[in-house]
């Protein structure tokens, strides 16, 4: 248990320490970032692997090499797309609440209200934590 507590905290500083630094023009490496963050060289391997399937970073290797890997930099429309999609969101809530206060039941109105930020901070959450 303690193991996967530990790969899921090691998972989140390897992810917030490539968001963070402006590491594009260098070549990361498993042992590099092991050593930088303080993570176990197997873990930090499986994770740069797990961040290279989600297309958070690039998978280069060759047969005599260790592999290395390069990050993936964010679409310049990536704000603009969230925005939007906040937007709309947003526009959802209000039409669940509006609807919901229209039926003149307090129960319809609280039930919309609900469901409509329920949707809200769940598709907000979800495409926080995506990269697109």
């Amino acid at each position: 248990m303690a193991e996967k507590v530990a790969d899921a905290t090691s998972y989140g500083r390897l992810r917030t320490f490539l968001e963070a630094e402006e590491l594009t023009e260098r070549r990361l490496t498993a042992e590099w970032l092991a050593g930088r963050l303080g993570i176990p060289l197997r873990s930090c391997g499986a994770l740069l692997d797990q961040l290279a399937r989600e297309g958070v970073v690039h998978r280069h290797s060759r047969a005599d090499d260790a592999p290395w890997f390069d990050v993936v930099p964010p679409s310049p429309r990536t704000g603009f797309r969230r925005f939007l999609l906040g937007i709309v969101v947003m526009a959802i809530c209000a039409g669940v609440v509006g609807t919901g206060a229209m039926l003149h039941h307090i129960f319809w109105f609280a039930l919309g209200l609900t469901v409509g930020f329920l949707i809200a901070f769940a598709w907000l959450d979800w495409e926080l934590n995506t990269r697109v």
